[in-house]
This record gives structure tokens, C-alpha cells and sequence, in this order.
């Protein structure tokens, strides 16, 4: 785990942005009107907070437009299709910050390994759901006399269309 930036040691990322963004004062200004209020902050550590800002909201937007996308083409499925994208995009995303070594900043390991525990369950209780449902609909048209287009409507109700 790398050495933590002075901006977040002294608590001052929010503040920094917010003087940056919202008030439009320079890096420079920034520096002097923290190192007036006591706080040993370079410039560079500023400059190096603002450009860590900006790649986090660069990936929230990106992760807000994947979002966004995959409601929007599965508004029409069933349930399970939404709760299945949206739990392959939460393990997507967590297998990328475990994979990032230098990522590693939360409090309690546990915590991010019953997390990843988690979402494997919920991915093989949908895929076990879709698997039942299929069960249901073959045994149904075996009992049955059920038309073809039923059959394919209830298909599509589990895979989506």
C-alpha cells in the first residue's frame, strides 16, 4: 500500500476540488491560502490530487454510462435479467479493484472477501433460477399440450427478448 497524499492526510481533497472547480482559484493560490492556514501542502501534492480527482470521476461516469446502457436494454426483460447484468457488472468492477495490488485501502479484508462470496452466490442463485424455469416450462410442455409460441414466449420470459 502506497504512502497516503498529504491532501488526505489532512483531510483536504474535497476542499481542494471545491476551491479549484467552484471558487476557479489557481494551484498556486490554493498552496498559499492552505500553507497560511498551517497545513505543509506543495503544489505538486495539489496538482497530483486534482489529476486523481478527475480520473475518479472520469471512471464514475464511465461506470454511470454502463449503468445507464444496460438499464436501458433490459427495461423490457424480466427481473432476473437486470439482477444478473447488475451483479456481473458489481463482480466485474470488484475483480478489478482486488486485481489492482495498489488499490488495496480498505479497513477490513474480510469484509472485501464476503463481498466477492457474496456476489458468486447471487450469480449462481439467478443462473440456478433460470436453469428451474426452463425445468418448469420443458416439464409443462411435456404434460401439456402447449403450442409452440407459448413455449417460445416462456423462453423468452427467462432469457429475455
Amino acid at each position: 500500500m502506497g504512502r497516503r497524499s498529504k491532501a488526505d492526510l489532512y483531510n483536504l481533497i474535497d476542499r481542494i476540488v471545491y476551491m479549484y472547480h467552484e471558487e476557479k482559484k489557481d494551484i498556486r493560490t490554493i498552496a498559499n491560502i492552505l500553507k497560511a492556514e498551517g497545513y505543509k501542502i506543495s503544489k505538486s501534492s495539489i496538482h497530483r490530487t486534482l489529476k486523481s480527482y478527475a480520473e475518479a470521476a472520469e471512471e464514475y461516469k464511465k461506470i454511470y454510462e454502463e449503468a445507464k446502457v444496460l438499464v436501458e436494454t433490459l427495461k423490457d426483460n424480466p427481473a432476473s435479467d437486470v439482477m444478473e447484468g447488475i451483479t456481473k457488472i458489481l463482480a466485474n468492477r470488484l475483480f478489478k479493484f482486488v486485481k489492482d495490488i495498489e488499490a488495496f485501502e480498505f479497513d477490513d479484508p474480510h469484509e472485501l472477501i464476503h463481498s466477492v462470496q457474496r456476489l458468486a452466490q447471487a450469480i449462481e442463485k439467478l443462473e440456478k433460477y433460470r436453469a428451474e424455469k426452463i425445468k418448469q416450462i420443458i416439464e409443462t410442455a411435456k404434460k401439456e399440450t402447449t403450442s409452440k409460441e407459448d413455449i417460445i414466449k416462456l423462453l423468452q420470459e427467462v432469457y429475455g427478448a
